[in-house]
């Protein structure tokens, strides 16, 4: 599996930025939205209208690819959807 690394602060709309390191280096941009009953920052612009219930939404290189239920998962659902592309 490769390595997931996600900057520690939301941004204004909630996302968790970051990047994603295939083991055969591969780079992929990611975009993390957290679900709704994620703590979020007080400068938090829309209430996250896009945001799930329970899940946590995950963007590559800007495009819809899959949901995961927990956090730690990111890195193994993020890695299943890029091998599957």
């Amino acid at each position: 599996m490769g390595t997931l690394t996600l900057k520690p602060v939301q941004d204004g709309m909630g996302y968790y930025y970051g990047e994603y390191v295939a083991e055969d280096g591969q780079r992929t941009r990611v975009d993390v939205l957290p679900p709704r009953s994620h703590p979020r920052p007080s400068f938090v612009m829309d209430e996250n209208a896009k945001a799930d219930d329970a899940a946590w939404i995950i963007y590559a290189d800007g495009e819809k690819i899959a949901r995961a239920h927990r956090r730690e998962d990111l890195a193994d659902v993020i890695a299943k959807q890029l091998a599957s592309r």
